[in-house]
């Protein structure tokens, strides 16, 4: 687990510090290949299997980008309405659109989850659910130590 992390500091680490992309990649790529990797190890899976599952994974996440990309948009037209302080009923649509996005990206990941029951053991599909949550958080909690490895040395200075 520390190794993990230490390993998430550095990639994090790289990519606030430096100005240019690494020559391995962007630094979210980086990142997003080492969360494949973490997953093939959780999950245990043989070469085969591994094939098919990131087959399956990568057609979901571009599905949940797209999902993500169009409720950003909305987003993005609701704080325009908020500058403009506009009318009430103009809201309400664009609630309505974010509601539906929401439910699309809920009925998406379900639809994965429940199509991988041909693929993943029971277990294994429980890794999965484990994982996601575990590698947000030891994400999440390496970027703030970076932060305030950030903070203290600007301090020293």
């Amino acid at each position: 687990m520390r190794k993990l992390l230490l390993l998430v500091l550095i990639l994090t680490g790289v990519a606030f510090s430096q100005a240019q992309p690494p020559a391995g990649g962007r630094p979210l790529e980086r990142i997003e290949r080492f969360r494949k990797m973490r997953m093939i190890e959780m999950l245990d899976l043989k070469e085969e299997q591994s094939v098919r599952f990131f087959a399956r994974f990568n057609e979901f996440e571009n599905t949940r980008r797209e999902l993500n990309r169009q409720k950003d948009e909305t987003l993005d037209k609701i704080e325009r309405l908020i500058r403009n302080k506009a009318d009430s009923k103009e809201f309400e649509k664009l609630f309505t659109e974010v509601e539906m996005i929401n439910r699309k990206i809920g009925e998406e990941k379900l639809k994965f989850f429940n199509g991988l029951s041909d693929l993943l053991s029971v277990e294994q599909r429980a890794k999965l659910l484990v994982f996601e949550r575990r590698f947000e958080n030891e994400l999440r909690e390496a970027v703030r130590e970076v932060q305030q490895r950030r903070r203290g040395r600007l301090e020293d200075q």
